[in-house]
């Protein structure tokens, strides 16, 4: 970086700054310049996709959230970014020049589009086919993970939605190759390549949730839910074997996890976020029971009672800002 491009990036650092402390001469002085100069757009597409990555990695830390408290907090982790990922993402910011920041409109329209569904199959658990217990799927639009069932109400449970929920039953499946684990495990994978022209540009970010539900433990111990999805460039084959060995081939990453309120009457809503790269051909949902409990030795943890329902995923694109 030259030195002239290092000085328009420090002056426009400081009148961003300046403008988001409500400095209305900083931000008329910013407004000229990113309407006149496509380098201070540029420049300061790069800052901002800096301070988005910076973001990031805190959040990774578990730090952001003690930066930023929020009672609804959305996890947003991502593995770090590729450096084709993030020029793709610096050209995309440079275009659309709306990424400043939610505060600031710099006197441009802001033209949101419409969220859209993504389908998923049996999303709230009303088809009564019970979820395959193959552990990871190896194709798209089922439910595969470990031994599981889709019941009605019970044990003073009632569904959060529909008639039918999801049950974990054990902590393994017909799949021997995995290491024996206490918590069970369902997966769906979804393709996104219908959707390739909607996340091109990199500003795309899926919304997903998931509620979850359980009966009091034995023991008294208490039991965790996790929500988790991935982002995969090929087929779904390359899942099996990123997991197996370990590989992070994943192109990103979000999760989110709750301690379980030990109230059958209450459900508890998991949910995130993931921006999704351009190359994205598959996403990856998966759910989790993480018992407090634990199984004898070798042994399959059998769950008392621990519930999944109303899984929803939403694509939503970032704002576009029109003179």
């Amino acid at each position: 970086m030259n030195n002239q491009s290092s000085d328009l990036e420090h002056r426009l650092y400081l009148l961003l700054e300046a403008a988001r402390a409500n400095d209305l001469q900083a931000r008329g002085t910013l407004n000229e310049l990113l309407r006149h100069d496509p380098r201070a757009r540029t420049a300061l597409a790069r800052l901002l996709v800096d301070e988005h990555a910076l973001s990031e990695n805190l959040r990774d830390a578990s730090i952001s959230t003690l930066l930023e408290p929020r009672a609804d907090v959305l996890a947003m982790t991502a593995r770090k970014p590729t450096s084709s990922w993030r020029q793709l993402s610096a050209a995309a910011a440079g275009l659309a020049v709306g990424v400043a920041s939610a505060s600031l409109l710099f006197g441009y329209a802001n033209v949101t589009p419409e969220p859209k569904q993504i389908t998923i199959a049996n999303p709230g658990f009303e088809s009564p086919v019970a979820p395959l217990a193959e552990g990871i799927p190896s194709e798209f639009g089922i439910w595969s993970g470990d031994y599981s069932e889709i019941v009605g109400p019970q044990q003073g449970i009632t569904p959060h939605e529909g008639e039918h929920m999801f049950r974990f039953l054990r902590s393994d499946s017909k799949d021997t190759s995995p290491s024996r684990a206490n918590h069970g495990n369902m997966y769906q994978f979804i393709d996104v390549r219908p959707l390739r022209a909607a996340i091109a540009d990199g500003t795309a970010t899926v919304d997903w949730s998931a509620w979850f539900n359980c009966v009091k433990e034995s023991s008294g111990k208490v039991t965790q839910f996790e929500a988790s999805m991935w982002a995969f460039a090929g087929e779904p084959s390359v899942v099996r074997a990123n997991w197996a060995g370990n590989l992070h081939q994943e192109l990103a990453y979000s999760t989110w996890r709750v301690v379980s309120d030990n109230d059958p009457q209450t459900w508890q809503r998991i949910a995130g976020s993931l921006i999704v790269p351009p190359d994205t051909d598959f996403l990856v949902i998966e759910l989790k029971a993480i018992p407090g409990d634990k199984s004898a030795q070798n042994d399959p943890f059998r769950f008392a009672g621990h519930y999944a329902d109303d899984v929803q995923l939403t694509l939503r694109k970032q704002a576009r800002y029109k003179p």
